[in-house]
């Protein structure tokens, strides 16, 4: 079993399809623990001023690492080190990824000082709603916090060699420790320390995430740390494909900030209330969008070194159809059983039923998002791919600026849920942009793409009416008013749902579903196999 695990930990994984079950698998480990993780909080605070607290101060924090390091290793860093690597060998790009992190290091340590001493000027242009004794909890725990990026940042640069030699395990892994971490700050330290016991845990995780990725990194050959210096070439190059990209998220984050502004004057807990369902959303969009996403990003990369652009479209296709396939019944799922959801995921103890109802609303709202939140990750990596970081930015911007004009608009008459309404449609926008301008660039995509995703369509539809009636005729059967009658009521739906979804497919004759109902009899036939061996052999 050690021997496993080691292989397991330091495997290099080449398929896309193998990759993305690594991924998918730790993506669900890590989200499974980030809804006990806010179940933990909402359970021991409720959607009140704790956690609005806690949210915003997690918010600048956040907005730093995203801003410096995401940029540069989706955009730059992990193109450049692959082509090290294919031009100039391995030791060459290990030399590379060494002054990276010595260079992330050193700018990290600097934001995250600035972050401290200046925390009582930004924290209030945040949160403007927030005065007295909240907003001086807030820029304490924000304080606390800023150790968390210089962590991430360390670990980020760990998680682009991993990712570009291919090995996902610990990179998929390192964000279930960063969970654990913040949930052992939420179990163990917040009843002794009090409120900072929560950003501790905050700064635990990220450590923790940082040793999971270093680990793999130091023995692929990952050896000192030199002196921070912007005069490495291939530094530099890093540095000129980032900045479109960082300016591209800076929008992102810009705009959550003033939307984080605009519920922090709304009623109270409205800012826990669109966290709390964002995070809930972000499951299937993180272990299916996500997880093919990042899978299929070296190959895309590869193709287009290559010249191989039909490869490339290939690669797009068979991903995205396979990212519909699963997130449509994810979406049918997650609208039908919003409340179910909600209740199973947060409710308990001060998390009470209006706060249910509330978080379960704007949950169903941000369904009608998932399909477009799924695929972007997947077409903004086509452009990283093929060096074009700047079309992804004009397109941030002109839907972030769309999202905002739209929840100024929509928060008086609708108030969380016109913010909630604003992000769907501007992530379905974000989509649209870039899909048309990636076919603009590169040519139609595979026709089979339409014609699978009408056929899954159908089969969602099947999982939602016949999970609809299911979910009506066991709330008849049984007051639901305890956990495992709401979990009984789930599971019966979630079941005759999926019974339904496998039928329609079926008798569609899905791609999607006979892969995988092909690639699942693959594997039990060699799993006989190997018993009756293993028997002869006895």
């Amino acid at each position: 079993m050690k021997q496993f695990f080691f292989r397991l930990w330091h495997h290099e994984t080449n398929g896309l399809t193998a990759a993305a079950l690594i991924i998918g698998v730790a993506s669900l480990a890590s989200r499974v623990l980030g809804v006990l993780r806010d179940r933990v909080l909402a359970s021991q605070f409720g959607a009140g001023d704790v956690l609005d607290v806690y949210y915003a101060a997690f918010r600048l924090p956040d907005l730093l690492y995203t801003l410096i390091i995401l940029g540069a290793l989706s955009a730059g860093f992990i193109p450049v080190f692959a082509e090290y690597m294919e031009a100039r060998g391995k030791d060459d790009a290990l030399r590379l990824a060494e002054r990276v992190c010595s260079v992330v290091g050193a700018v990290m340590l600097v934001v995250c000082a600035a972050l401290v001493a200046f925390a009582p000027v930004f924290v209030p242009l945040a949160v403007p709603g927030f005065t007295g004794e909240k907003l001086a909890e807030t820029i304490a725990l924000t304080r606390i916090m800023a150790l968390s990026p210089f962590f991430l940042g360390l670990s980020a640069v760990m998680g682009g060699i991993l990712q570009a030699t291919r090995h996902f395990f610990a990179f998929a892994l390192a964000p279930v420790l960063y969970n654990i971490g913040i949930i052992f700050g939420a179990v163990i330290l917040a009843p002794v320390m009090g409120l900072p016991g929560l950003a501790w845990g905050v700064v635990l995780g990220a450590f923790l995430h940082f040793l999971t990725q270093s680990t793999v990194a130091f023995r692929l050959g990952f050896r000192r740390l030199p002196a921070p210096s912007f005069r490495t070439e291939g530094v530099r190059r890093i540095l000129w494909l980032m900045a479109p990209r960082t300016a591209g998220l800076a929008v992102a984050q810009v705009n959550m900030v003033i939307l984080l502004a605009l519920a922090s004057s709304l009623p109270l807990g409205s800012i826990a209330v669109f966290n709390l369902a964002s995070n809930l959303q972000a499951f299937p969009v993180g272990i299916f969008g996500i997880s093919f996403a990042v899978a299929a990003f070296p190959n895309l990369a590869a193709a287009v070194g290559a010249g191989r652009d039909q490869e490339f479209l290939r690669v797009i296709s068979s991903a995205a159809r396979k990212i519909c396939f699963l997130i449509l019944p994810a979406t049918a799922i997650f609208f039908l059983l919003r409340a179910q959801i909600v209740r199973l995921a947060l409710g308990a103890g001060a998390f009470d039923w209006n706060d249910t109802i509330r978080t379960a609303d704007v949950l169903g709202i941000f369904t009608f998002s998932l399909l477009f939140q799924a695929l972007s990750p997947l077409f903004a990596r086509a452009f990283y791919a093929l060096q074009d970081t700047w079309t992804p930015l004009r397109i941030s911007v002109l839907t972030e600026a769309f999202n905002l004009l739209l929840a100024f608009m929509l928060r008086g008459p609708f108030g969380i849920f016109g913010l909630a309404i604003a992000f769907s449609a501007a992530a379905a926008l974000n989509f649209v942009l870039l899909w048309w301008f990636l076919r603009v660039k590169r040519g139609p995509f595979d026709g089979d793409v339409f014609s699978s995703i009408a056929k899954t369509s159908a089969a969602s539809l099947a999982l939602f009416g016949f999970g609809w009636l299911v979910r009506q005729s066991l709330g008849t059967i049984f007051p639901l008013r305890t956990f495992w009658q709401v979990a009984l009521q789930t599971a019966g739906t979630v079941l005759v749902g999926m019974l339904a979804f496998v039928t329609v497919a079926a008798l569609l004759r899905s791609e999607e579903f006979l892969e995988f109902r092909d690639a699942v009899r693959r594997k039990l036939f060699r799993a006989v196999k190997r018993i009756e061996g293993a028997d002869a052999a006895q």
